[in-house]
């Protein structure tokens, strides 16, 4: 194989792709038991440099435990 050497990934882009990957994962196993409540994580999770939780203000939910 030719070409440039890789370099080593830094630890907070590591930790970054390691959230991301652990949060879908989650989201994944949450879409077994709860299919409507992962649909709405999947819509309103984002994950990157930071992670949040941005809920559509337009469209509000009500949570019943």
């Amino acid at each position: 194989m030719s070409g440039r050497p890789r370099r080593a990934a830094s630890a907070s882009e590591r930790a970054r792709v390691s959230v991301t990957r652990a949060v879908r994962q989650a989201m994944a196993r949450l879409g077994e038991r709860h299919p409507l409540l992962a649909q709405h994580l999947d819509r309103t999770i984002r994950t990157g440099t930071y992670c949040g939780y941005f809920p559509d203000p337009r469209a509000p939910v009500s949570w019943t435990l």
